[in-house]
C-alpha cells in the first residue's frame, strides 16, 4: 500500500488534504505536528510527505531540512499559508522538493502530482 504522510497545523487544510490523499487510494497519517509521530512512522518510507512549513518554534527552511533529515520518504510537498516567493525560491533551492503550494490550495494541481506516482 502506497503511504502518505500529511502534516499540518490548520485542522481544515489537515482534514482536506487526508481525504484527497485516500480518495487516491493511498494510506494516510494526518497529524498536526512532528511531535505526534511514533518510531513506526521513522520507520517507513512515504511515497509523500505534504507538509506546512510554519510552525512555532522553528523556521521554515529549518523545517524542511529537519523533515528530511528524519522521515524517509519519495516526495516531498509543501503546501502553507506563507506564499512570499523569498521562501518559495529558498525551498526550492533544497534538493527533495517536488512541489510548493501557497494556500487558496489548488486541489487538482497536488492530486495530479500524486496520481502521477
Amino acid at each position: 500500500m502506497r503511504k502518505v504522510l500529511v502534516i499540518q497545523e490548520d485542522i481544515i487544510i489537515l482534514k482536506i488534504l487526508e481525504r484527497l490523499v485516500e480518495l487516491n487510494d493511498y494510506e494516510c497519517k494526518a497529524i498536526r505536528s512532528l511531535e505526534a509521530l511514533n518510531i513506526e512512522d521513522q520507520q517507513t518510507n512515504f511515497d509523500f510527505i505534504i507538509t506546512d512549513i510554519l510552525f512555532e518554534g522553528i523556521a521554515p527552511l529549518q523545517f524542511v531540512a529537519q523533515v528530511q533529515e528524519v522521515l524517509m520518504h519519495k516526495n516531498l510537498l509543501i503546501v502553507t499559508n506563507m506564499g512570499q516567493d523569498k521562501i518559495k525560491k529558498e525551498i526550492f533551492a533544497l534538493r527533495g522538493v517536488t512541489g510548493f503550494y501557497a494556500v487558496p490550495i489548488d486541489l487538482d494541481e497536488i492530486e495530479a502530482i500524486i496520481q502521477a506516482y
